[in-house]
């Protein structure tokens, strides 16, 4: 928790600083394309991060460490993108946000595959990724986000970075799963509505055949 502050401080640092950006601490990974992303929810899946974090460009490749002999999630993963400023647009805007509850770590790094791996063992496949949808919706952009992106659809320099609002770190699953209860509800409701129906039709029907057979 404290490096997900302390990173947020960084950026705050640096947008009251106006610092540029070859002085920023984010030119010190402009030779990596890679972030990592820690403190990650066992639900999580491949397709959620790609959901995510397409918001601030396309990612190529998604390692979803787990464990060797369990095969469970081991909470971090380590995604890259097709351009490094994403990167930075990632790290700026996604530390912290919360999913499923749960505070993300993002932050540059130098991924390493191990022995015996290829990198393109973890290429996003995007007709995997769009056959079902996602669990977790991608958050909301910050109300501070860059204006360049919206004007001129191109990534922007890396010079500011976003300074949150109360609800920038509120979780996205929040309201799809009351989403998710409230159309189960009604299913429940309205396959209850239709039993007692066709329990009411079979009494009546009883009815009208033992008024047949009485005559």
């Amino acid at each position: 928790m404290n490096s997900i502050y302390k990173i947020n401080a960084i950026n705050q640092k640096e947008l009251e600083n106006n610092v540029s950006d070859e002085a920023s601490w984010h030119a010190d990974y402009s030779d990596t394309s890679y972030i990592y992303i820690g403190n990650l929810h066992e639900a999580i899946e491949e397709k959620d991060l790609v959901t995510i974090f397409s918001q601030w460009g396309n990612p190529t490749h998604v390692n979803l460490i787990k464990d060797r002999e369990s095969g469970k999630l081991r909470g971090f993963a380590y995604l890259k993108y097709e351009d490094q400023r994403s990167c930075v647009l990632a790290v700026d805007n996604f530390n912290g946000v919360l999913i499923y509850e749960k505070p993300l770590k993002v932050d540059h790094t130098y991924f390493q595959l191990r022995e015996g791996q290829e990198e393109e063992d973890f290429a996003v496949d995007y007709s995997e990724v769009m056959k079902e949808q996602p669990k977790i919706e991608a958050p909301k952009k910050r109300k501070t986000e860059r204006k360049e992106i919206e004007a001129a659809k191109d990534l922007p320099s890396t010079s500011s970075v976003f300074v949150a609002d109360d609800d920038d770190f509120n979780d996205p699953m929040a309201d799809m799963l009351k989403r998710t209860f409230e159309e189960k509800d009604d299913k429940e409701h309205n396959s209850k509505h239709r039993n007692k129906k066709r329990k009411s039709r079979s009494r009546e029907d009883q009815k009208t055949e033992d008024a047949k057979g009485a005559a």
